[in-house]
């Protein structure tokens, strides 16, 4: 069994022989190595971010390159085509008769309307497609499918990770009520992009979910 006195003797190191030369000292600008006898940090527990604290998300979570106008009017433009073809193919297997057509005695059509008995109807299927379509890919993705096309995605201002299911129907609901009260309103909201002094191109449904639109290209 050995003393302390015999423990401190044996771990301390090994002087350098007569005569060596040190090595020479780090680039300025290397990182400085710790100095002797200094404990390592411990590693990050499982599942925590790799990064350190004030440093921000690795690239693929940046959230300081905010997606442009052009690509995001873009996306929505996509994502309102497949939902709406969606919506239109579950309302003609539900029975509604989104298009009616008034057709005279000898054939020919006299009339043509949109959204005739079951407007209402179909308004709520595509309320609910649009929803169920957006927030599953927001929070499953990070990213609906015309995002993805354009090279933009929807993070977390906080961490930049995928937004939460939270944030998801925060930044969905805030539009489709809008447009379920009044159309207009619904415009004022996505366009409210423009009204960010912040240069971020954050929306008003965007600061009630804290979230933010960035490029991932």
């Amino acid at each position: 069994m050995l003393t302390a006195t015999e423990e401190a003797v044996m771990t301390e190191p090994t002087p350098p022989p007569y005569g060596a030369v040190p090595p020479p000292p780090p680039p300025y600008g290397a990182p400085q190595p710790p100095p002797y006898g200094a404990v390592p940090p411990p590693p990050p527990p499982y599942g925590a971010p790799a990064y350190g604290a004030g440093y921000g998300p690795p690239p693929g979570q940046r959230v300081n390159d905010p997606a442009p106008m052009g690509l995001r009017l873009l996306a929505r433009i996509i994502d309102g085509v497949l939902t709406g073809a969606v919506a239109i193919a579950l309302s003609y297997a539900f029975g509604m008769h989104v298009f009616s057509t008034t057709t005279n005695a000898d054939g020919t059509t006299s009339s043509f309307s949109l959204y005739d008995s079951d407007y209402f109807k179909y308004m709520l299927l595509t309320l609910v497609v649009s929803g169920v379509y957006e927030v599953w890919m927001l929070v499953s993705r990070g990213a609906t499918l015309g995002k993805m096309a354009v090279g933009v995605r929807v993070a977390m201002m906080a961490n930049g990770e995928k937004p939460t299911l939270q944030a998801a129907l925060t930044r969905w609901a805030i539009p489709a009520v809008a447009g379920a009260l009044f159309p207009l309103l619904q415009l004022i909201v996505v366009l409210s992009v423009f009204f960010d002094n912040t240069h971020r191109n954050r929306g008003w449904y965007d600061y009630a979910a804290k979230t933010i639109a960035v490029r991932t290209r």
